[in-house]
């Protein structure tokens, strides 16, 4: 079967045919087509003639040992030319199969679909696999230049392949061979606002700047690590963030006046190492050298991916080990579109906890009951208190009589000085009562009785409280809530089953508008800067585009809102609803994780209060068993306090 009549024939360096077949892509520059001869091999037509500086890079690149670099990127193989006129047309191309763009791997949306095994250890993996891509390229002495995610590709393997290599900036045979090109958001500070790259010498250091985008793309859930919101007057473009080095993420970055988008996690999520990469890479400090090197990040990467455990909620959510709650469960509470696939479906008849046995283990352990009484005690007076001795009865009575006679006596012998005589029969009242009483040798005891009684009261208190059956009752009760709340979500899942049939026709809209996403639309003042920023706050399809969320981004007012929804309404206008087609298996795979992850939480919730029940029940019945003899010597010893103090006090 011959090639297809408009495919343009070509021949390589020798003159041999290169037969080809169906189109693999199409860009601004060129049509990549099939090899018919070779399945392992692709060609690659310019659309406008080649300059004479390309051909003889191509050549040049074609003539370089390079099976290394062959194996993992579209290296050039050979010059392709026209046959009927032997003017330069192309190249010869290792061919990348089954692999996409690595956009559609850190899109979370389009994750789910192009990747849907794909969990955060993988992303790790490929931004470990790109960076030893770039170390590939560097050690063949070799600048990518243009660092873009559409130069990269990704297999569901996690390999990574480069593409359109010939744009690289290559060191060969004596010369150097300058990349011409450049993407702003990938663009390092020293190259923002160049308009031409022509006379520009790249160094690797300018490529460990993309690089560090790439992978804060790959790990931070495809958000632009400058974008996020200026505390300044006016707005803050991404690439005008990147000029200035304002890293939104940094922790350094109220100084930058920027924070990062809602939602988002902290750098810190990342662990001190990768975190300090990122934070080096994006420094102004670096600009002239330093930046973390492709094998640095590549080493890095892989630690982090050994160290990676799952979400104890939610099976397809993995994150750093170092950290105690899942970032990405967060982000998903936040309103965040799911992240990550969905790995265990929820049993159609719900939880396959036995709810029931768990109760009866409540149910069967001894009534508690309140707190045991603890009863007063008799005491007889102790020796102490019988040395100490009784109060005379008739003291006091003789000492006023006595006191009494004197003031008496006195006055009526001399009056004019009774004062005196009243002086002397008070001092007589003391003296006669220190006598004959034991009022000084209460004070002891009273003490004493003071004492015990506030010690007995404070251990009377706390006994009340950790014997007393509150915290079981009260763990008990949270075991019901639970069980109340884990019965309720089959009926729940139901419900949300079924709303889905209800709301069929917006689902399948939301399901066609999600085809279309913005990074390959084509709207006037849309560009990468502004789409990067719009995918940092979670819009990346048509179906995100609300008013309410665009104006909610910086940088975007009534005009940006007015073009970007009319985008919208115009793809809105070629949607034709189906009503026999069924319902997309990501809203149902939606629901089923929602409920998933709330039974997850509810048996777990329930087991916890389980737990807390069996341990308050076994913790009051230990308190009541070992507090009591405690208790019962201070009942003891405030019982002897009392009855000496009654004795002393006559009573």
């Amino acid at each position: 079967m011959s090639p297809a009549p408009s495919n343009p024939e070509v021949v390589d360096s020798l003159g041999r045919p290169i037969l080809l077949g169906q189109q693999l892509g199409a860009g601004g520059e060129g049509v990549v087509y099939e090899v018919r001869q070779n399945s392992d091999k692709a060609a690659k037509v310019y659309l406008k003639a080649l300059t004479q500086e390309r051909v003889e890079k191509i050549r040049a690149m074609s003539r370089m040992p390079s099976d290394e670099l062959r194996k993992r990127m579209s290296w050039p193989i050979d010059l392709l030319l026209h046959k009927r006129t032997g003017q330069p047309a192309g190249l010869l191309i290792p061919r990348v199969h089954n692999k996409k763009n690595v956009h559609h791997l850190y899109g979370p949306k389009s994750r789910l679909q192009d990747f849907p095994s794909a969990d955060w250890r993988f992303l790790v993996h490929a931004a470990a696999n790109i960076a030893i891509a770039f170390v590939k390229v560097h050690e063949a002495n070799c600048v990518i230049g243009d660092v873009n995610h559409g130069s990269i590709m990704v297999g569901t393997d996690a390999t990574v392949s480069l593409i359109d290599c010939e744009s690289f900036q290559v060191n060969v045979e004596g010369r150097q061979y300058r990349c011409e090109v450049g993407i702003e958001t990938f663009s390092p500070p020293e190259l923002q606002g160049v308009t031409s790259y022509r006379n520009i010498s790249r160094t690797p250091n300018f490529d460990n700047f993309g690089l560090a985008v790439m992978i804060f793309h790959l790990l931070f859930m495809g958000r632009h690590p400058f974008a996020g919101k200026f505390a300044g007057p006016a707005n803050m473009p991404i690439p005008q963030a990147i000029k200035e080095c304002r890293f939104p993420y940094s922790a350094n970055h109220k100084a930058m006046q920027m924070d990062r988008p809602p939602g988002t996690p902290p750098l810190s999520f990342v662990g001190s190492e990768v975190a300090q990469l990122f934070e080096t890479a994006f420094s102004a400090t670096t600009v002239s050298g330093g930046r973390p090197t492709a094998r640095d990040w590549a080493a890095a990467l892989d630690r982090i991916e050994k160290n990676a455990k799952q979400c104890s909620v939610s099976k397809g959510h993995w994150h750093p080990g170092h950290l105690s709650a899942c970032p990405w469960c967060a982000m998903e509470a936040q309103g965040a579109n799911p992240l990550f696939p969905f790995v265990v479906p929820l049993p159609a008849d719900g939880s396959k906890l036995d709810v029931d046995t768990l109760w009866r283990q409540i149910q069967n352990l001894p009534d508690l009951g309140n707190a045991p009484m603890i009863a007063s005690q008799s005491k007889q007076p102790s020796a102490r208190a019988v040395q100490a001795g009784r109060p005379s009865t008739i003291a006091k009575p003789a000492a006023s009589l006595i006191g009494v006679a004197i003031f008496l006596g006195g006055s009526i012998t001399f009056p004019p000085v009774f004062w005196l005589f009243a002086v002397a029969g008070i001092a007589a009242y003391n003296i006669l009562l220190s006598q004959f009483t034991n009022d000084g040798r209460i004070v002891p005891f009273r003490s004493s009785h003071y004492d015990a009684e506030r010690q007995f009261n404070n251990a009377l208190s706390d006994w009340q409280t950790r014997a007393g059956p509150q915290p079981f009752i009260t763990a008990k009760n949270k075991f019901e809530a639970c069980r109340t709340e884990l019965a309720s979500i089959p009926a729940k899942r139901a419900r949300a089953l079924e709303a889905l049939r209800q709301n069929h026709r917006k689902l399948q809209l939301d399901r066609y508008l999600d085809r279309f996403e913005i990074e390959d639309a084509k709207i006037d003042g849309i560009g990468p800067g502004r789409k990067g920023t719009l995918a940092s706050y979670g819009i990346e399809t048509a179906e995100d585009l609300t008013p309410n969320r665009i104006l909610a981004v910086p940088g975007f007012g009534p005009v940006m809102n007015e073009r970007l929804m009319s985008w919208r309404q115009s793809l809105e206008a070629r949607f034709v609803f189906d009503p026999k087609k069924a319902i997309d298996p990501r809203d149902i795979i939606n629901v089923e994780q929602q409920f998933q992850t709330l039974r997850l939480k509810a048996e777990a919730a329930l087991k916890s209060a389980l737990a807390e029940a069996l341990q308050a029940h076994a913790r009051i019945l230990s308190i009541r068993q070992s507090g009591r003899a405690q208790l019962d010597l201070l009942q003891s010893a405030l019982a002897q306090a009392k009855a000496d103090l009654d004795f002393v006090r006559g009573q």
